[in-house]
């Protein structure tokens, strides 16, 4: 598998990109084209799968990346009206000043970059003539649909089909199907069959004995079929724009078509864009391969890069699965660790889950608990203890417990003193030597607030304060323990 990744990954190097794979897109910005108010692409990967709940926009980067180049005659070119169109139901589906950007690797250090703008004054589109060529195929969602549901001729006249053809399919059509499906085929051949002047090709295939053609295979298998047959069909170098491959296979199936892409894309030098919510497919790519994209609080869209499938899962499911499981000593220094990656990255803190353990004795043994049943699980212990990064144990920062880092930090003690009236030199003196694990509660019964929310906002303040190297370096460490 990581060989797969690593081919992949060497022939997308600046000096072998363009030729292995032409005039190759390197980056991509795109400006008020549905919720795209300014997004960017900027592109890692042979292979790029755009992942991220539905409404971010996905689709619309599919087609916008459809009038990127211009076509080889005789095939028509993609335009902005091919998928973007207006009318009473959709009078603005991109902004008077839309535009996308491309930007194309012809040599190592040589770029082009080509916009495609929309010019208010006479309501045209500009750009186009400068694109460069190349082939693009585009897969929607609707570019396949099963025989049996299109009920053409080839259904409804099944018994007075004429086959006229029949020509056998390449050996790494059918060996990548078989794979992708899990299922032998013994053949597979292409009929072109005729009736009362129609005509059509016909996929058919020999498994089990059994000879079936597509208006017997599930949805799965046919668009699969259909699929792989089109990416060894069209010319090398092309670009490949595919809406959900996944769609309809079961999971180890998605899991295999992800490395059959890798594998089309280094033998073809097709560059291949896709759109996914697909885990299983997402987990064969490499992490360059997986671009999130994500709302941020302005409505506009972030494209996260490199995330790991299991971060893109929790994403997608809005935090109910945790790609990771953080294990602390208390509930301060989770509490602390909370605000800590919310300040700096609160997409990832989404996909965290953070647990108060107890001791070093408690912490190592729940850790040896989650991690048998195949979780990933880091600990973060408070900054008094040792750390071991090797065995994914860090540390908060400050090298004290968090309660004491807590009380003496100078932001957290002005914040005290003006919202809650209470200098905490004074309270402290006052407690003599009772344990620290239990001042934020004394404070709490002091100031007459939830202790858990005083918590809460004694963190926040204190995570504000913190350097903000320190909080990225423990948000780093965290992240490459979900890898």
């Amino acid at each position: 598998m990581s060989d797969r990744r690593n081919k992949l990954q060497s022939k997308f190097a600046p000096r072998h990109r363009q030729a292995n794979f032409g005039d190759v897109l390197l980056r991509m910005r795109v400006c008020g084209f549905r919720c795209h108010k300014n997004t960017v692409v900027e592109v890692q990967s042979p292979v790029t799968a755009f992942c991220g709940m539905n409404g971010t926009g996905k689709s619309t980067l599919l087609q916008v990346l459809a009038f990127a180049y211009k076509r080889p005659a005789p095939a028509r070119p993609y335009y902005v009206k091919d998928f973007l169109v207006i009318g009473p139901l959709d009078p603005a589906p991109f902004s008077d000043a839309a535009e996308a950007e491309f930007t194309f690797g012809k040599t190592p250090t040589e770029h082009k970059t080509v916009t495609i703008r929309r010019r208010s004054a006479t309501q045209r589109w500009s750009g186009y003539k400068q694109r460069p060529e190349r082939e693009v195929y585009f897969a929607g969602i609707g570019h396949y649909l099963p025989r049996i549901e299109q009920r053409d001729f080839v259904v409804r006249h099944a018994k007075n089909l004429q086959i006229t053809d029949e020509q056998d399919i390449p050996q790494v059509v059918r060996e990548a199907a078989s794979e992708i499906l899990a299922c032998q085929y013994n053949a597979a051949t292409c009929k072109a069959v005729t009736y009362s002047g129609s005509s059509s090709e016909i996929v058919c295939v020999q498994r089990g004995g059994v000879e079936y053609s597509e208006a017997h295979m599930g949805f799965g298998e046919g668009r699969t079929q259909s699929l792989i047959v089109a990416l060894e069909k069209i010319p090398k170098k092309s670009l490949v724009l595919v809406e959900e491959p996944e769609t309809s296979l079961h999971p180890s199936a998605q899991h295999t078509l992800a490395r059959y892409l890798m594998d089309v894309s280094i033998r073809r030098g097709h560059q291949i864009f896709l759109t996914t919510h697909s885990e299983y497919l997402l987990n064969a790519l490499p992490a360059a391969s997986r671009l999130y994209l994500m709302r941020d609080a302005e409505d506009s869209i972030r494209c996260l890069a490199r995330l790991s499938a299991a971060e893109a899962r929790s994403l997608m499911t809005d935090g109910a699965t945790k790609a990771l499981t953080v294990l602390v000593e208390d509930e301060c220094a989770r509490a602390i660790l909370r605000e800590l990656l919310r300040r700096v990255d609160p997409g990832f803190l989404k996909t965290v889950g953070v647990f108060a353990a107890g001791d070093a004795a408690s912490l190592a043994k729940t850790a040896r608990v989650l991690q048998g049943t195949g979780l990933a699980v880091a600990i973060v212990r408070d900054g008094d203890q040792p750390e071991a990064p090797s065995n994914g144990v860090f540390n908060l920062p400050g090298d004290e417990a968090p309660e004491k880092e807590l009380f003496k930090d100078a932001g957290v003690r002005a914040h005290v003193s003006t919202k809650y009236g209470v200098r905490l030199d004074d309270f402290l003196a006052g407690l003599g030597n009772i344990d620290h694990h239990v001042w934020i509660r004394r404070l709490a019964s002091h100031v007459n607030v939830d202790e858990s929310a005083l918590l809460v906002d004694l963190a926040s303040t204190y995570a504000a304060n913190v350097r903000e190297n320190d909080a990225v370096s423990l948000r780093d460490v965290l992240r490459e323990s979900v890898r």
